[in-house]
């Protein structure tokens, strides 16, 4: 065991400096515990964690050193004592889902439990409660119904018997005797019971009984039943201690909250307002944070498969007062085999065919274009042909309860995002299969004889695509200000806009405003449907169908939505996993079915479809049974003893917070809750309960006071001693020495070590720690931080590695966990020593002998430096006058003379224009043209460079961005690689768009292995396509897009389309052209054969030429350097060629150079040396130019990726450049 590192102040103990061998064996420093490693090591082989923090406490209490460590110690005496009485009552240990939450209550934390079907929530509130009161204290249970409220107490009652007898259960229900029921209030309003069990219902109609009782800890099972009552939530508040007036406190500074975002978007507030309102918010929090600690506060636990209540200003409450936020429900958790079956005859025959097939326990769906009535019909030729079916278009219970209890084969609704068969059932042991009948689609007029504002967005989104340019634009703006609109009126001042417009009257203020915008949109459409191109368009479009009503037009439009919700119903998420369903769709509409499988694309990454001959629907529904059966035994209670840990608890660590958002939304609207200074996001998987956090980048870094520039050297060893970062936040300067405050302002520092801490406490209540961070170097070495940091926390710790955030590749990752690999971050270590010793010392002579502490040298950037400095040497020696001449064929040529006098110029056009020139010969040969490979880094910095005019920081920034909102590939990548899943991007984009025919898969890096892949869209989906997804809703992204992000995506996207697709053939043309004596030659393609990628990648033609004089039609004249300064891009391309830097480092490199004013960015974003720029060069070159070469920098990053691969010892590599740098330093 090789000790790596040294940590300041993180010491599970006494907070001091600790190696990463103890951290990574959760044991506690040498100064606490002065027991050399390699007998601890000894010691603790073959002992589990519990037994290694039992053994390091006696250790601690025998020395009398044991300070924070016995918190830790405390919770794992604390869980093993709720375990013990968790096994005596149900005769089975806890799950790992239960162990978190009851990790949670024992630490005194409220928190919402979103968990599904049989995943033992109620089991667990009702165990801790009989817990609590083993130990005095006094709990209440609300429950959804009178039965439930039965059967918990009824069982609680049981559980007494055999681990607290003294318990007193008190319990009130509808089924009670009268005399029952009056001795149960007797009891409630003394307060004579540990434990109270009663509806939700019984707490807003009986609240006088229980107003001025204390609870220590509430459950609340089924939070939506609870919420139907809002007030509900101010009396369990009161009950757990808190004060009214804190409550009153909570509800004015939601409103305060509130009114700042809309101040500060409106941005025209005045100062003093803002001021204000900021104040009074900081007293508020400052009041309640007070009240919270001077109060015994209980607990409340609230819980729920789902949660669909609206998030008012009560349910906020939760975050305020107890630091938590309600999640909604799982959404996207589908195991669907989606299967199309297209019918020989009517419709209905098939549907009964297959309804026979399959059995009972399934839901038949209409297209919502038939409605209500053919349901009906359905329903009824399905009772003729033998099958006990209903139709269910509004909600009936009794038909439900005979469909659960089998009476009836299936259902019959509609299938549509509000139909009650669609969206009202969830009942995951009955419902196997759905079958529909048709295509699910909307039908909206085209007669337009009124305006509906949520059908013109529909409307308007699928005419877009037959529209271009300007229509186009308008198109994709009427549907954005349409919805916007809509979020900012209530349901009856839209309807009476809508109400206005038909009638065609006028209204005032804003409302007149969005009238006259809806009258103008109207006009457009009915404008549109009105010429016969757009009719004749949409009657060929391959995804949209007319349709004829007794006269009327109708345009039928796929429905992804309905049909998303609707084969949802025979997939629901349970405590084994996501339950296996089946989904066959009858065709009655081949262009409508087109249209619904391009949409379901764009709403779920992974929809395929089987054809029902190619389908197994026997091996389907063996699979769809099995699930069933166990569904079936665990809400019996059979499976709990048999289904061990169905669910791990895990904790994900990420870098940023915007990638921490999208994967938590990728299974529904997570919940939220702020632990310190982190926000944990709470979702499920099918696999975990995933808690999601962001380190926001590093979290340690080299210290400066200490060692030899923050490495201490002895006999040959290096170890690298780390610090918490701290940010200033006034100047944003970054240290890591243990300050008070910021050494440059004054101003307070944001310390890491506050998020550490956070963490740690969030780690203590999982069984699995996730790290998937960055997939790099850099990121190897910032999860090794936080999984040696973290490790005396939790049991078990992995790595998970993801090149998109998509969710089909964060579930490959959690199928595929690894362990962090050690080579990467030594080789990370390594570079960071290397740039902090050559950094440092070179910049501490550059600002001795100049004079200025904001002067830095680096092994990287100083020949990055030089070759900036020398080509703009040469640039300045290299003017030339040119001479644009336009001939009038239309071929441009460039005549480049030396540099003369004005009148010499002016002498020059004139002689020029009109002038004749000779065409002497034309060459034209055939060629084949590939199309480039897909973007690399540096191959991506160098085009936006050129082509978008960014800078090389800039790029980064949005590439940054557009990866952690899940819509491109890793972006700093030194390879070109393709993997499948990339190829299937494009070919369904391809496919769609040209046809199969230009379809040219290629891998590209042929040979290359590894997981890294080329920077490529993760989805089907171009730019313009992605701004109206995301206009409509369909898309929603954990962040907004700016113009900026757009464009370089689609410079992303049609760059990897663009590599998938065939080569292009082309008419090559070479034309010299004989000019005032010199020979010029014009090459370029003049014709298309066979257009290939340059269907998205246009290639520019010169006009075609032939032999013989021609005259001059045009001149222009300029003066340019025939060397010119490097763009951003171009310098970027020199560091690839010559090995210098990396995918990560390069725009970093160019940043810094900027920042130090060594160069400064000119016209068209070329960088040019400056005289500071100059001076400092000519300084390191004079004097270190063995430590800036290009030779030595190159040596250096071979040696780190010889580290990376497992070729070189880290350690060797330091040993010689310590040396190097002793003679630097002027030790030696």
């Amino acid at each position: 065991m090789r000790l790596k590192a040294l940590f300041e102040g993180v010491c599970p103990n006494c907070g001091g400096r600790i190696s990463d061998i103890r951290l990574s064996m959760g044991i506690p420093c040498r100064n606490c515990l002065p027991i050399p490693d390699e007998e601890l090591v000894e010691k603790l082989k073959g002992m589990s964690k519990d037994e290694v923090v039992s053994f390091c406490v006696k250790k601690l209490k025998e020395l009398g050193r044991l300070r924070h460590y016995k918190d830790l110690a405390d919770l794992l005496i604390k869980l093993a004592d709720f375990e013990a009485f968790f096994r005596k009552a149900l005769g089975s240990p806890p799950w790992s889902a239960q162990r978190t939450w009851a990790r949670r209550a024992l630490m005194g934390r409220s928190f919402a439990i979103i968990a599904p079907t049989g995943s033992g929530k109620t089991v667990f509130g009702s165990i801790l409660a009989l817990y609590l009161a083993s130990r005095g204290k006094k709990s209440y249970i609300i429950l959804p119904t009178s039965l439930l409220v039965k059967q918990v107490s009824e069982r609680l009652v049981a559980l007494a018997e055999k681990c607290c007898p003294s318990a007193k259960v008190a319990f009130y229900h509808s089924m009670l005797s009268k005399k029952k029921a009056e001795e149960a209030i007797r009891a409630i309003s003394e307060g004579d019971f540990n434990i109270l069990v009663t509806t939700s219902f019984f707490l807003s109609r009986r609240q006088e009984l229980l107003l001025g009782q204390k609870f220590d800890f509430i459950f609340v099972d089924d939070v939506d039943a609870f919420l139907r009552s809002s007030k509900n939530v101010d009396v369990v508040l009161m009950l757990l201690g808190i004060p009214r007036e804190a409550i009153e406190g909570a509800l004015e500074l939601l409103g305060l909250k509130r009114e700042l975002s809309k101040l500060l978007r409106a941005k025209r507030a005045e100062k003093e307002k803002l001021d204000a309102i900021r104040e009074r918010i900081l007293e508020i929090e400052a009041g309640l944070e007070a009240m919270r600690s001077r109060l015994d506060i209980g607990m409340l636990i609230v819980s729920g498969a789902t949660i669909r209540a609206k998030r008012t200003k009560r349910i906020r409450l939760f975050r305020e007062l107890l630091g938590f936020e309600l999640g909604g429900r799982a959404e996207g958790l589908r195991n669907v085999a989606n299967v199309y079956a297209v019918p020989k005859g009517p419709v209905e025959d098939e549907v009964l065919r297959l309804v026979r097939e399959l059995g009972p326990g399934g839901l038949v769906f209409v297209p919502l274009d038939r409605g209500s009535a053919y349901a009906e019909e359905l329903a009824d030729f399905l009772r003729q042909n033998g099958i006990r079916a209903e139709a269910f278009t509004r909600a009936r219970k009794k038909v439900v309860d005979a469909y659960v209890a089998g009476d009836l084969d299936v259902l019959v609704g509609v299938a549509s995002f509000r139909s009650p068969l669609a969206r009202g059932i969830d009942l995951p042991a009955r419902i196997r299969y759905a079958v529909f009948a048709g295509v699910p689609k909307i039908r909206i007029s085209l007669s337009l004889a009124e305006f509906r504002p949520h059908r013109a967005v529909i409307l308007l989104a699928n005419l877009r695509d037959l529209l271009a340019g300007e229509e186009a634009d308008r198109a994709d703006a009427y549907i954005a200000k349409i919805r916007n609109y809509i979020s900012m009126l209530r349901k009856d001042e839209l309807k009476e806009v809508v109400q206005a417009l038909s009638e065609g009257r006028k209204l005032s203020g804003f409302l007149e405003h969005v009238r006259a915008f809806f009258s103008e949109v109207w006009s457009f459409l009915r404008d549109l449907l009105a010429r016969p191109d757009v009719v004749q368009a949409i009657r060929e479009s391959p995804h949209l169908s007319l349709d004829e009503v007794e006269g009327e037009p109708y345009l039928l439009v796929p429905d992804p939505v309905g049909y998303l919700q609707a084969s949802g119903r025979t997939s629901r998420l349970y405590a084994g996993g996501i339950s296996r369903g089946l989904s066959v769709l009858v065709v009655d509409d081949e262009k409508a079915f087109n249209g619904l499988r391009r949409a379901l694309r764009w709403y779920a990454e992974d929809e395929d479809w089987q054809s029902l001959e190619e389908a197994d629907l026997k091996a389907i529904m063996a699979e769809v049974d099995r699930d069933r059966e166990l569904i079936r035994r665990l809400l019996s209670g059979e499976l709990a003893i048999e289904l061990k840990d169905p669910m791990k608890t895990a904790l994900l660590v990420v870098e940023s917070p915007t990638k921490a958002r999208t994967i938590a939304r990728f299974f529904g609207r997570p919940s939220k809750r702020e632990v310190g200074p982190l926000t944990v996001f709470e979702t499920t998987t099918g696999d975990f309960f995933l808690s999601v956090v962001a380190s926001k980048g590093h979290v340690f870094d080299l210290v400066t006071k200490g060692g030899f520039h923050g490495v201490e050297v002895h006999d040959g060893h290096f170890i690298p001693i780390y610090g918490t970062i701290k940010r200033c936040r006034k100047c944003g300067e970054q240290y890591t020495d243990d300050l008070e405050a910021c050494p440059r302002c004054g101003s307070k520092l944001d310390d890491k070590a506050e998020l550490l801490r956070a963490l740690a406490e969030v780690a203590k209540e999982v069984d699995v720690l996730l790290v998937g961070t960055d997939a790099d170097a850099e990121g190897e070495k910032i999860g090794w931080d936080i999984a040696t940091f973290l490790a005396p926390y939790v049991r078990e710790i992995r790595r998970v590695e993801f090149h998109e955030i998509t969710r089909r590749a964060l579930m490959e990752a959690l199928k595929n966990p690894r362990e962090i690999d050690e080579r990467l971050v030594e080789a990370q270590i390594l570079r960071r020593i290397e740039d902090r010793w050559i950094g440092f010392e070179l910049s501490q002579k550059l600002q001795s002998y100049f004079r200025r502490k904001n002067l830095s040298a680096g092994r990287v950037q100083t020949p990055v430096l030089r070759w900036i400095a020398e080509r703009c040497r040469q640039w300045k020696k290299s003017f030339r006058d040119c001479f644009g001449l336009e001939l009038e064929n239309g071929l441009r040529v460039v005549l480049r003379l030396p540099r003369m006098s004005a009148r010499q110029v002016r002498a020059t056009i004139e002689r020029l224009r009109g002038a004749s020139c000779y065409i002497k010969r034309v060459e034209l040969e055939e060629v084949e043209l590939a199309p480039p490979p897909p973007f690399t880094t540096d191959a991506m910095l160098r085009e936006a460079s050129a082509r978008l005019k960014m800078g090389a920081r800039e790029v980064m920034a949005l590439a940054q961005e557009l990866f952690e909102v899940g819509l491109i590939t890793y972006h700093r990548t030194d390879s070109t690689r393709v993997s499948s899943a990339g190829i299937r991007v494009a070919r369904e984009y391809i496919s769609e768009r040209w046809g199969e025919e230009l379809l040219a898969p290629r891998t590209w890096a042929t040979g290359e292995e590894g997981a890294h892949e080329c920077i490529r869209p993760t989805r089907p989906i171009d730019a313009q396509r992605l701004r109206q997804l995301i206009q409509m809703g369909v898309i929603r992204l954990a962040r907004r897009l700016s113009r900026e992000h757009f464009r370089l995506y689609d410079l992303i996207f049609k760059r990897f389309i663009a590599s998938q697709m065939k080569k292009a053939k082309l008419l090559k043309q070479k034309a010299v052209v004989a000019v005032e004596g010199q020979e010029l030659t014009v090459e370029g393609y003049c014709e298309i054969i066979e257009p290939g990628f340059t269907h998205i990648r246009p290639v520019r033609l010169i006009p075609r030429a032939s032999e013989g004089p021609v005259r001059v039609k045009e001149v222009r004249h300029w003066i340019e350097a025939e060397v010119k300064p490097f763009t951003e891009g171009e310098l970027v391309a020199l560091m690839k060629e010559r090995g210098i830097g990396r995918p990560s480092t390069y725009a970093k490199i160019i940043t810094t150079l900027l920042e130090r004013e060594y160069v400064k960015r000119g016209r068209g974003g070329r960088l040019y040396a400056t005289q500071r720029g100059y001076q400092v060069l000519n300084y390191l070159d004079g004097r270190f130019s063995q430590y800036v070469s290009e030779e030595t920098t190159r040596r250096l990053e071979e040696a780190m990726k010889a580290v990376e691969e497992g070729r070189a010892s880290y350690i060797e590599i330091l040993r010689r450049l310590y040396e190097e740098i002793r003679i630097l330093s002027g030790v030696a």
